[in-house]
């Protein structure tokens, strides 16, 4: 129970200093983008991007916390409980890892765009896609291990 309790109170606090950083700027390598750079794209698009590398980040970072913590707990429970964790574990780390590929993708992505054209529209509505359907194939995941 205590652990289910440190774990709630880990992620509020990274959730709480996640927002407090400034992600307008941010970016995988840590350098920061001008918005000035990319003028072309419309504000809603911009909105939309930046709204996404900041729950992306912050669903990433929670999520490895939640996993780097039931598998230091595992080695506590009986083996039949203990194997069941540990492919709840693995299954949790490779959609992590999966979203973590889609994240990174996105943001090369919308790194390359310099001029919104209307017929990318697809393709970010589909990558948008593709990031909720895996965010929520690792939020299960999650769940199993709690």
């Amino acid at each position: 129970m205590k652990t289910k309790f440190y774990i709630l109170a880990v992620i509020a606090i990274l959730l709480y200093c996640c927002q407090q950083k400034d992600w307008t700027s941010s970016n995988e390598n840590g350098s920061e983008t001008d918005l000035d750079e990319v003028s072309g794209i419309n504000d809603n698009l911009l909105r939309k991007w930046f709204a996404l590398n900041k729950e992306s980040d912050s669903i990433i970072k929670s999520a490895q916390l939640i996993i780097d913590q039931q598998s230091q707990q595992v080695e506590f429970y009986p083996q039949d409980e203990r194997e069941y964790m540990n492919t709840c574990i693995e299954d949790a780390q490779q959609h992590l890892d999966l979203l973590k590929e889609k994240v990174k993708f996105t943001k090369q992505f919308a790194g390359d765009i310099k001029h919104y054209d209307p017929s990318l529209q697809h393709t970010i509505d589909s990558l948008e896609e593709d990031y909720v359907r895996e965010k929520y194939k690792l939020e299960d995941a999650l769940k199993q291990l709690k």
